[in-house]
């Protein structure tokens, strides 16, 4: 046990491990999407990110010195068990996604995958983060839930959570949308 005045659950996708710390239903559930990504190291540095319609739905991103960060064929979202850190990577997914990308790209397809991984995206049951005041439980509050969305938002939701926890409110952003009360009542 912990001492403290006030508690942020910001667990990603491990969010769903912290329900039983508070009463039944006041924090609700954040479910992982796992997605498997894999890392080419590419004779050129690409430029563009690219997004496909079809064969897993692939995503291609490119990172400097001619790496290339390509990700596709997501999970249904569950409650995690796994731990952070050691993602089962499944073969057959990054096969695949291996396979889909010889089909769309003639450069990708002769370059050398050097790293096949797999992480999940933290997402809630209607796809909006929650963020706010836990019900029921004085000085809690959860920030959790953006999907592939977190680093992108995290310095805005970071700042939007202190300024709730030190002013009562947040003022750099309207987190009312986030509010994990919205929740209330549904059973999960």
């Amino acid at each position: 046990v912990v001492e403290a005045d006030s508690v942020v659950v910001c667990m990603g996708p491990w969010t769903t491990e912290a329900r039983g710390w508070f009463s039944d239903g006041d924090l609700p559930p954040v479910y992982g999407q796992k997605y498997h990504s894999l890392l080419y190291g590419n004779a050129r540095t690409l430029t563009q990110a690219v997004f496909f319609q079809g064969l897993g739905d692939p995503e291609v991103y490119p990172r400097p010195e001619g790496e290339v960060y390509v990700t596709g064929y997501p999970d249904s979202p569950i409650v995690v068990k796994e731990t952070p850190g050691k993602e089962e990577v499944r073969d057959e997914v990054c096969d695949r996604l291996e396979g889909a990308m010889r089909k769309v790209s003639s450069e990708l397809s002769e370059a050398e995958i050097h790293t096949k991984q797999s992480c999940h995206l933290p997402v809630t049951p209607d796809g909006v983060p929650i963020m706010g005041k836990i019900p029921g439980t004085r000085g809690a509050f959860v920030a959790s839930g953006h999907s592939c969305w977190g680093i992108l938002n995290g310095p805005a939701s970071g700042l939007a959570m202190a300024e709730l926890l030190l002013d009562g409110k947040a003022s750099c952003v309207d987190i009312s949308p986030f509010d994990p009360a919205r929740f209330a009542g549904i059973s999960f």
